[in-house]
């Protein structure tokens, strides 16, 4: 008998259609299970309590049988005896392999992006939110089961994940995974960034890689990871206020190195923006709405900045900077 064979006998004895040969094959079929590993208490509850609950429900379908002829019950009763003795074995181990190896339905997968200069914001099944920055891309489960939360992100996205101490966050964005149980925190992780980073709003996450130790990050703190040491760094007084603005489209900067702000501005409408020219001294100060077009954006920096504006093809060049 194989397996797909013992689920469907266990199946129709539960339903009480089950035939004497087919419960006696069940019977003969447990027992090959008998120096299988101890019963997984943790996963299926007490053995003994199961037991009580299966021979219960057995008396019970017994007193609903109708009553037969004086010939009848003497085969009947040899019919329920056997009956007894697979219920009380069934619960001992025989459902225990029915309930772990009864292949489970594949969990759906749910996915959202983000076109360049779009925001987006979603709730997952679990209640935590989720504020998606431009040219990004979310997957997440339609429904969280197991120890953990997982989702997979690629770009941007600012987290206000619900409480569960029983039940972690997990965040996986490129090499980077982010463990949490409820707080709220923003990851950049666009692939054309040479670094990823992980700022905490409230609560408290930890940053780890498959290479390194976890890092312990809180409130007006970020973890940075280098893609090509391998290595996290962790930064202190960070200005978080800002990242409450950049949730909504609003990225605000107070004394920004030029060359960041042309890099993160291309990241956010997946393009390229070249400086001609140096950019020794070069800052920004002021804020973008990127809920806009990129275009509007990049002639207020360049009339900040005394410099001009050409695109070639996909590239925007911001050209003869005076700083």
């Amino acid at each position: 008998m194989d397996r797909q064979a013992f689920f469907m006998l266990i199946d129709k004895w539960m339903d009480g259609c089950a035939t004497d040969a087919e419960v006696q094959a069940l019977m003969n079929y447990y027992y090959s299970f008998r120096e299988a590993p101890e019963w997984e208490g943790h996963l299926l509850g007490a053995k003994a309590q199961l037991e009580a609950e299966m021979e219960q429900q057995l008396l019970l379908n017994i007193r609903q049988i109708p009553q037969q002829p004086a010939i009848i019950p003497v085969r009947r009763i040899g019919w329920l005896r056997i009956a007894a003795a697979v219920a009380l074995l069934i619960a001992a181990l025989g459902i225990t392999c029915y309930m772990v190896w009864k292949p489970l339905p594949p969990v759906q997968q749910q996915a959202f992006s983000t076109q360049p200069g779009q925001h987006r914001q979603l709730q997952l099944p679990d209640g935590t939110k989720v504020w998606l920055s431009p040219a990004s891309f979310l997957q997440y489960p339609e429904k969280f089961s197991g120890h953990t939360r997982e989702v997979t992100l690629h770009g941007e996205a600012f987290f206000d994940v619900a409480a569960n101490e029983e039940q972690p966050f997990i965040i996986h964005s490129g090499a980077v995974d982010t463990r949490v149980l409820g707080t709220s925190f923003n990851i950049q992780a666009y692939p054309q960034q040479p670094n990823i980073g992980v700022t905490v709003v409230t609560g408290k996450v930890a940053v780890k890689t498959a290479k390194s130790e976890a890092v312990a990050v809180t409130p007006q703190q970020r973890a940075v990871f280098n893609k090509q040491t391998g290595s996290i760094q962790r930064e202190e007084n960070v200005d978080t206020a800002q990242l409450l603005l950049r949730r909504d489209g609003i990225l605000k900067y107070r004394g920004a190195a030029l060359a960041a702000v042309a890099a993160e501005l291309g990241y956010y409408y997946n393009v390229s923006i070249n400086i001609a020219g140096s950019t020794e001294g070069c800052f920004y100060f002021g804020e973008f709405n990127t809920n806009g077009q990129l275009e509007k954006a990049l002639k207020q920096l360049c009339l900040t900045l005394n410099a001009t504006l050409e695109k070639k093809g996909d590239t925007y060049v911001i050209k003869k900077v005076r700083c």
